[in-house]
């Protein structure tokens, strides 16, 4: 495979890839940050739990003896060792107005709260601070004396400790979740570049059916399992080798034609040429140049007529069909004729049925094809023919009184390059094939009457159903 075709397709891979795996990369960082919170809570509130009942084992161990606070200090300091998970765990007990009791004096107390935040359906708050210059969890319970003393019945237990615990359970957390999420997404992106692979392989396959396609061979491709969504460019790449096949058909026939057809008329011209140079004799000399002229001319009128069928079998792809007044376009091409005509001596009139004829076509081909029939009425009738343009509802045709076609050949005038004139007569036979063509691309039917009146005369009708 060439490098430029592998890069177009690694960059088609490149933006599904990016499309899809950075929005979910990005779906599962939040994913990841959520459950990170989640769990940071969770353990926060476990945590806190445990200094909740450090407080109350404290409290549990309080006492008045002899007007004093007592704390079984081994008890107590035996539970908190036991239990504790490698944080630093520091007490201190003071009363509701704040005189410390016992414990550390120095250690901070929490903050008073709002009635919300009591939980355990006990008196506790928690709070972060600072202690010893490094950061603690604190939790103070209210705790009621059983047996009161000389002070107030209700003291306040103060719990902190230290975050190292805490801090080894976060990132602990946080390593799984990252490893988990990590995880997740080099799953999700293995299966999307498998997705991505098998999902571009039908492409894979109409590109290598049509490297293989011979040089003559413009046939639809229909690659197997083709996804619902690559079907419109498939249709439109196979309706493109359609328009271009056609089009390389017209060329050829085109150059066909004319290798065929201007072969005779320029040979004959060269002879005469070449004659006209070698004899002396004026009058001769004379008769080959004007032999020569009207040979010229002959040439000149079936290259035109050549272009113009090429011109009429590309009309699908240059011209855009739309509303056509063929009343005015009958009063504009005979106008264009009516010259000609009065020149040879021919009467060439219009006569309008309707006064408005509305088809739905192109105006130029349309134009072309009433210009041909003008042109071949003036071209094969003698001179002082009547040629008339009549206009009716959903039809036009052009008559004349000249000789007419005889039976035999009326079945076969529309062929290409097909000829009925007598042999002393030019011409291409090209110019009902032109006519039969732009009928056929306007839905329109093409008749000939022959003879029209008195056995002479012929009539040749474009109308639309």
């Amino acid at each position: 495979m060439p490098a430029s075709r592998f890069k177009a397709v690694a960059s088609l891979r490149r933006r599904l890839l990016s499309w899809i795996l950075w929005p979910l990369m990005g779906l599962i960082g939040v994913n990841a940050w959520v459950g990170y919170g989640n769990a940071v809570q969770a353990a926060n509130e476990a945590y806190d739990r445990s200094l909740y009942l450090a407080a109350r084992t404290l409290a549990e161990e309080l006492e008045w003896r002899d007007g004093r606070l007592q704390l079984d200090v081994l008890k107590a300091a035996g539970y908190l060792f036991e239990n504790h998970t490698g944080s630093r765990l520091f007490y201190k007990v003071t009363s509701v107005g704040g005189q410390w009791l016992a414990g550390d004096a120095a250690l901070p107390s929490a903050p008073v709260r709002d009635k919300s935040a009591v939980k355990y359906f006990a008196l506790v708050q928690f709070d972060d601070g600072v202690y010893l210059n490094q950061p603690v969890r604190l939790a103070e319970l209210t705790h009621v004396m059983e047996e009161t003393g000389p002070a107030e019945a209700l003291i306040k237990i103060t719990v902190a400790e230290t975050m190292e615990a805490r801090q080894q359970l976060i990132q602990h957390i946080l390593w799984d979740t990252l490893g988990s999420q990590g995880l997740l997404l080099l799953a999700a992106a293995l299966l999307v570049v498998l997705g991505v692979q098998r999902g571009i392989r039908p492409l894979e396959a109409f590109r290598q059916q049509l490297a293989h396609k011979a040089d003559d061979d413009f046939s639809p491709i229909q690659p197997p399992d083709l996804p619902r969504e690559l079907r419109p460019l498939i249709d439109t790449l196979n309706s493109y080798l359609e328009r271009l096949g056609r089009l390389i058909d017209i060329r050829k026939r085109f150059l066909d034609n004319a290798a065929h057809q201007l072969r005779t008329p320029l040979t004959a011209l060269k002879t005469q040429l070449a004659l006209a140079q070698r004899n002396a004799e004026p009058e001769q000399a004379q008769a080959l140049m004007s032999a020569a002229r009207q040979t010229t001319d002959d040439a000149v009128r079936l290259t035109e007529q050549l272009l113009a069928m090429t011109r009429v079998e590309h009309a699908r792809e240059m011209h855009s069909p739309q509303t056509v007044d063929v009343v005015a376009l009958a009063k504009r091409v005979t106008q264009e004729h009516l010259m000609r005509a009065h020149q040879l001596g021919d009467d060439l009139g219009l006569e309008l049925q309707v006064a408005q004829c509305e088809v739905h076509g192109v105006d130029l081909l349309l134009h072309e094809a009433l210009s041909n029939l003008i042109d071949n009425a003036i071209h094969h009738g003698p001179a002082g023919t009547q040629i008339t343009v009549r206009v009716g509802a959903h039809w036009f045709e052009v008559e004349d009184d000249g000789p007419g076609i005889a039976p035999e050949h009326q079945a076969h005038v529309f062929e290409r390059f097909y000829r009925a004139a007598p042999s002393g007569l030019s011409g291409s036979g090209l110019g009902l094939a032109i006519v039969k063509e732009i009928a056929s691309q306007h839905g329109a039917q093409v008749s000939v009457r022959s003879p029209v009146h008195g056995g002479c005369g012929t009539a040749i009708r474009l109308s639309w159903a």
